[in-house]
């Protein structure tokens, strides 16, 4: 699980995990879902991901719009204390960042990595979320590919 391998996340991916466990909470979620974790990076402004988005000219507001629209509103607070869960998908992106952390020989898995991670789901709500905001998503991509200065710490 993500949360015994914090070692090899940057501190700004960890506090991008932990909005994401917060906008799963406050939709009410069992689980942290691939859409939770873009949430997360988009309520970071100075991030790589976040950086990479605004070069790409996204428009985060509109990306948080269309999630938010996607995503379902459970009727009960999660019976979950402590962490939440990640979905089998999200663990799957996660550990594909760490593929890619790894194949790219950085040292830390950084929130760049995961969005990367995130775009390759093909045919998800998040890609239809990109697309609705107008998103160039073949720019975006190569926004995220360039390793930036400076580094996430």
């Amino acid at each position: 699980m993500i949360w015994r391998m914090r070692q090899n996340l940057s501190e700004t991916l960890r506090g991008m995990l932990a909005e994401a466990q917060k906008e799963a909470r406050l939709l009410n979620q069992d689980f942290v879902s691939t859409e939770h974790l873009l949430l997360g990076v988009v309520r970071c402004d100075t991030c790589e991901a976040a950086r990479a988005l605004r070069a790409a000219e996204v428009d985060v507001g509109e990306l948080r719009a269309a999630l938010m629209h996607v995503l379902p509103r459970g009727k009960e607070d999660p019976v979950v204390t402590g962490d939440l869960p990640l979905s089998p998908k999200a663990q799957r992106v996660i550990n594909n960042a760490i593929v890619k952390a790894q194949s790219l020989r950085e040292k830390q898995v950084t929130t760049r990595l995961v969005v990367l991670a995130l775009l390759d789901e093909q045919d998800t709500a998040l890609r239809r979320a990109f697309r609705e905001t107008g998103a160039d998503m073949d720019l975006l991509t190569r926004k995220l590919a360039e390793r930036p200065v400076p580094a996430e710490e």
